[in-house]
């Protein structure tokens, strides 16, 4: 019998993870009113998610997993096709970056590095679809740096609490008993 790669067990676990992102975003709203800052949510979700199931296409999985249920839901601000790349892109850039720093996301470094680029890649698709859809660019490029900048700053926020989720959890002997469970 063929192995499969991800277990049925650790695909609920990461629709788990893609409905808590989606949850977060409806209830934990906060009126910062920057562009970026439910980074702060996501990216700790996703660096928790990928560290449950450690596993290349984890990221992925939930970003495009949430990416549909936030399209069907009527979540985001440009359209159902933008709403699922977005929240795909994190996913996929988030893995990307696991898979260069070698996945070790009990490393503040790196689970800051995945929240920076992660969620850098939800913003250079807005930007993209900006410039597809025929938005005035250079308008917007006003407000690029300091959106730039927000993303930059709310990714590492949420790569810290995703980082601090994960000690907590080994603490707790989250990781121990998942591994007796197996």
């Amino acid at each position: 019998m063929k192995q499969r790669y991800f277990s049925t067990f650790q695909l609920i676990l990461l629709a788990l993870f893609s409905a808590l992102i989606i949850v977060a975003k409806i209830a934990l709203r906060t009126p910062l009113q920057l562009s970026g800052h439910s980074g702060i949510f996501w990216m700790a979700i996703i660096i928790v998610g990928a560290r449950v199931v450690p596993k290349l296409g984890a990221s992925s999985i939930i970003g495009v997993t949430s990416g549909l249920l936030a399209s069907f839901m009527g979540l985001g601000d440009f359209g159902a096709l933008n709403t699922f790349i977005s929240y795909a892109i994190v996913g996929v850039v988030s893995d990307l970056m696991l898979w260069i720093l070698r996945g070790n996301t009990e490393n503040v470094v790196v689970a800051i590095s995945v929240g920076i680029f992660g969620h850098l890649g939800k913003f250079l698709t807005k930007w993209l679809f900006g410039i597809i859809t025929g938005a005035p660019i250079g308008f917007v490029a006003l407000g690029l740096l300091r959106a730039f900048i927000s993303y930059v700053i709310f990714g590492a926020i949420g790569g810290i609490l995703g980082w601090l989720t994960l000690k907590a959890l080994k603490r707790a002997g989250f990781f121990a008993y998942m591994a007796e469970k197996r």
